[in-house]
């Protein structure tokens, strides 16, 4: 297995990452986390990795100081930079002093992720040393002009290639466009994570060869293109707009035009749904890194708009695209969830989720991170009241990973209702058999002898551990404790009556090593001691 240390000062980023995926499927496993640079070298210290996936801005040690001093100790280790787009002149830096690849921090899924690990394990398996931007200009690697091409005009778009540069490949790799009147589109397929797993078997690289063909096909050669293959999911179309229609301000008709033609194409040849996000046309290479970021802005808005459409830069409704703290579930929200979840009223529930949904959609400022995080805190709220007798049911993910899968605000919102719903099923059915204060007394009365606990006896039933006290408390007409006890009481009862036993082999009986303790307990709960209930029951 390929070694890997993950370092990044915000958790959730950390329990995304190793949530993601099943790494081990993929020959790796992650043998550490740290929240800043030099946590990440006490590690690696006592556990060298192979590959080290490390934010840049961090407190203490941020992720450039992090390689420096690594590449001192290790040069077998190779480094992945999670990065935001404005840090891009960072990455430049790091992948100067090593890193092999990088993440874009906002738009990771798990597909890149997987895409990543697919090139850089090799690199690992060879113990090759190149830098990633040497391995064009040094052709050590055998990759198809298509590769490169689409390796080109990602460093171009990043801002890692010069104008000047790319002009200069541009006549190696056959590259079609003109500098004048540059538009970019962006599709990106909708519900991937659905279309990805019907290609498991038959290999992804036929979705993505499928679609490049569909696109060559489809678009007419008045278009001088160029294709870039973003991920699995993801498809740059760069194209020379008509200048006699920039001029007339017509070229929007054509592109809405061929955009639909493309929709309608995905949709009819290989069932799938795709949006597209397009830029405001632009002038010189140059301009491609700021078209394909407005591309990318415009395709995101379909978290709010929905899926299947075309959506431009310059139409779009100003919604902030990265995180802010203004989270529209506050403390309050989760004291009344809370209480619609403990009253087992499903419509109580379901109500506090249209509301919010209200709520949010009135909110003209929330981006797509916190909406996401408020819904994670209600998926949070729904599984520590309604706990689920079998979790990750669903195809083996968690309820966090399907909120980070979903393309839209009204999946995430239909997925909460379906989530509530599913969970106050589970609790019904467990009442219609056996409730979990059921299967928790059969537990005390099998094992009241020993070291039993409220949390142990959770744990073995699958549930949380403060539900059980609360619901017990309801069902019972006593507390976990207090039953405990009792059944301990009455099986020494049980046992002074039958007069084999001495009394301290009576306390070890029931589960009191302690036979002072034992003595006080019993005192307390049936008014007389072990020894004067003994004498008593001679009489």
């Amino acid at each position: 297995m390929i070694k890997v240390l993950i370092v990044d000062d915000e958790l959730l980023m950390r329990i995304g990452l190793k949530s993601m995926i099943h790494w081990e499927e993929y020959g790796f496993t992650i043998i550490g986390e740290a929240s800043n640079g030099k946590e990440a070298l006490d590690i690696a210290a006592s556990n060298p990795p192979d590959l080290i996936i490390t934010d840049i801005k961090m407190p203490v040690m941020d992720g450039l100081e992090l390689i420096r001093t690594a590449a001192q100790l290790s040069d077998s280790c190779r480094y992945v930079i999670l990065s935001c787009m404005e840090e891009f002149h960072y990455v430049k830096e790091a992948l100067k002093l090593g890193a092999v690849d990088y993440l874009v921090k906002s738009d990771l899924k798990h597909n890149q992720l997987i895409e990543m690990l697919d090139r850089v394990k090799p690199m690992i398996r060879d113990g090759n040393s190149l830098r990633r931007n040497e391995t064009i200009t040094a052709g050590n690697y055998q990759q198809t002009v298509s590769y490169l091409k689409e390796q080109t005009f990602k460093e171009m778009i990043s801002g890692l290639k010069s104008e000047r540069d790319f002009i200069k490949e541009m006549k190696q790799l056959s590259i079609r466009l003109r500098p004048d009147g540059l538009l970019v589109m962006q599709l990106s397929i909708d519900r991937f994570e659905t279309i990805r797993n019907k290609y498991i078997e038959k290999d992804e690289r036929l979705l993505r060869f499928s679609i490049v063909n569909i696109l060559e096909e489809m678009i007419p050669s008045k278009w001088n293109k160029e294709i870039i293959i973003g991920s699995s999911s993801e498809y740059l179309l760069a194209v020379n707009l008509d200048p006699s229609e920039v001029k007339a301000g017509t070229y929007k008709q054509s592109a809405d035009r061929l955009c639909r033609t493309l929709i309608g194409a995905m949709k009819d040849f290989m069932n799938i749904s795709v949006t597209v996000g397009l830029s405001t046309p632009v002038s010189g290479y140059a301009g491609l890194k700021t078209a394909c970021e407005e591309a990318d802005l415009a395709v995101k808005q379909r978290f709010f708009h929905g899926t299947g459409k075309t959506i431009w830069f310059d139409h779009m409704a100003a919604k902030p695209v990265r995180d802010n703290h203004d989270i529209p579930f506050k403390r309050e929200d989760a004291k009344q969830f809370r209480i619609a979840l403990e009253s087992l009223r499903l419509e109580d529930g379901l109500g506090f989720i249209r509301d919010l949904q209200i709520r949010i959609s009135a909110h003209d400022n929330l981006s797509e991170q916190a909406i996401r995080q408020t819904y994670i805190r209600v998926i949070g709220l729904i599984g520590t009241y309604l706990p689920a007798d079998r979790p990750n049911a669903a195809g083996g993910k968690t309820p966090y990973e399907r909120i980070l899968e979903l393309d839209t605000m009204q999946e995430l919102h239909n997925y909460a209702e379906s989530h509530l719903s599913d969970r106050y099923k589970g609790q019904n059915a467990d009442q219609q058999q056996r409730s979990y204060v059921e299967m928790a007394m059969d537990i005390i009365m099998e094992y009241y002898a020993e070291d039993i606990s409220l949390q142990s006896v959770a744990s073995r039933i699958n549930v949380n551990s403060s539900y059980l006290s609360r619901v017990f408390k309801q069902e019972a007409g006593d507390n976990f404790i207090r039953f405990l006890t009792k059944v301990r009481i009455d099986k020494a009862k049980f046992f002074l009556d039958s007069r084999h036993l001495k009394v301290y082999e009576v306390a070890e009986k029931v589960g009191y090593l302690n036979y002072t303790y034992f003595s006080k307990i019993f005192k307390k709960v049936v008014g007389v001691t072990p020894e004067e209930y003994r004498n008593m029951s001679k009489k």
